[in-house]
This record gives structure tokens, sequence and C-alpha cells, in this order.
């Protein structure tokens, strides 16, 4: 079985928020809101969900 791709990132997405941001509460943030804006965007590729599919303000 796969892992999905955001699992088998995370760690990595985590240590370079950590490193950006010197907090390990910042940096758990910030892998959460990733998290929930490639989540969406993915969701929005399957099933044609409206709504914001780019990571971009």
């Amino acid at each position: 079985m796969s892992e999905d791709p955001f699992v088998a990132h995370r760690s990595l997405l985590f240590t370079v928020a950590y490193e950006m941001l010197g907090s390990v509460a910042d940096a758990e943030d910030v892998v959460q809101e990733t998290w929930l804006r490639w989540a969406a965007s993915v969701d929005a590729e399957r099933y044609g969900t409206p709504g914001r599919t780019s990571c971009g303000p």
C-alpha cells in the first residue's frame, strides 16, 4: 500500500518550518495549514469541488 504523499513528506515539512520559525508550535501550525490547503486542492482536482485550488493568496 502506498503512503499518502503528504504523510510521506510531513517530517521534512516540519523540519523546514522549524528551521525557519524556531518554534515547535509555529512549525506545527504551518504544517497543519499546509495540509489543509493541499487537501483542499487535491479534493478540488479529484472531485471538481469549487473553490481555491492554489496555495497562493
